[in-house]
């Protein structure tokens, strides 16, 4: 049984971390970089204005960055399953920790396969979220330089055409 109770120990230890790491309103939905790129006001004439190239890359980019800041919702998503997954069945154990002795043969079995799933879910954890975390400073260094690189006007006639050329509506 103490084999048992250190195990449970480590896994208690890792989903108070989880819950810490992620925290409620760790995920934060997408940017719509596209919709706020094609919100934008056009140049005034004879403003300044990026020319009909660096808006076509532009809005490649804000369409590419799009879809990684969803499918980076997605992963949150379920990081945050996971961690939920984790605390509901550490909280289920450790009400049934001090009950172990009353428990017959399928009881126990029971409570050694939640052990199991949740030493499961607490590795998955520590696999993933640091994956995750690496994707989202990546997407979020891409979203500051698009910000940085894409923050010229353009003309309203550029911004036409290269919606054209996309298919952009």
């Amino acid at each position: 049984m103490t084999r048992l109770t250190a195990q449970f120990g480590r896994l208690v230890s890792i989903g108070l971390i989880a819950a810490i790491t992620l925290g409620s309103g760790e995920a934060s939905a997408a940017r719509t970089l596209l919709a706020d790129l094609l919100a934008r006001k056009p140049a005034s004439t004879g403003e300044p204005a990026m020319s009909r190239l660096a808006l076509e890359a532009c809005l490649r980019r804000a369409q590419e960055l799009d879809r990684t800041g969803i499918a980076l919702d997605y992963e949150v998503v379920e990081i945050d399953r996971l961690a939920a997954e984790g605390m509901f069945l550490e909280r289920q154990l450790e009400s049934e920790m001090t009950a172990l002795g009353g428990y017959d043969e399928a009881a126990l079995k029971d409570y050694q396969a939640r052990v199991v799933r949740h030493e499961a879910i607490a590795k998955k954890f520590q696999n993933e979220f640091p994956v995750y975390k690496q994707r989202q400073q990546d997407y979020d260094a891409a979203v500051g330089e698009f910000t940085r690189d894409c923050a010229a006007a353009f003309g309203a006639d550029d911004l036409a055409a290269v919606e054209a050329k996309l298919g952009i509506k």
